[in-house]
């Protein structure tokens, strides 16, 4: 494990040094979420790597917090966002149902809360499910970043994904 981080480092130690603000773990959640969106194309065969990994870094600046707005959370554990890509619960049970996942079925509230805080390959599992499905019922590009977030038309939201997908080009992430 050791000479896996170590190998890691070295590899992006000129990211790490240059970006200044991503650690070696903000590096290993975004190389995460970017491995598994590349592993669920939409039915187009089209992948968002690059707009998962920006969502990652606007929602949780790549896995530092890992909860979600505790005003949100203060209306109920469903209301709340959870995990690396900030999945509601809700969310998370419309994967489950639309995609057949017996694993998000089965469980319950409290421990696909769990799973989704603590599991980040999960979350982006989830996550990149989510943009795939929206991807397919969105009108434009704009609109499927939008609606992750919420809403259909989200300029500021679209704009903070499309600052990161510029840095993480930069750095080559």
């Amino acid at each position: 494990m050791i000479k896996i981080i170590l190998a890691i480092m070295i590899v992006h130690f000129p990211i790490m040094i240059a970006a200044k603000a991503l650690d070696i773990k903000q590096i290993i959640t975004l190389k995460t979420v970017k491995n598994i969106a590349l592993q669920y194309p939409n039915k187009k065969g089209e992948t968002f790597e690059e707009t998962l990994m920006a969502i990652c870094l606007a929602e949780t600046s790549a896995g530092k917090v890992n909860y979600g707005d505790k005003q949100l959370l203060r209306k109920g554990i469903k209301k709340a966002s959870y995990g690396v890509m900030q999945v509601r619960l809700a969310t998370a049970r419309f994967v489950g149902k639309h995609f057949h996942l017996i694993d998000v079925l089965l469980l319950s509230d409290s421990e696909l809360i769990k799973k989704l805080m603590h599991e980040s390959l999960f979350c982006a599992k989830i996550a990149t499910l989510y943009l795939n499905w929206l991807s397919e019922h969105s009108k434009s590009y704009f609109e499927m970043v939008s609606r992750y977030n919420g809403g259909k038309v989200n300029h500021l939201y679209f704009y903070k994904i499309q600052k990161n997908i510029r840095f993480l080009k930069r750095y080559k992430l």
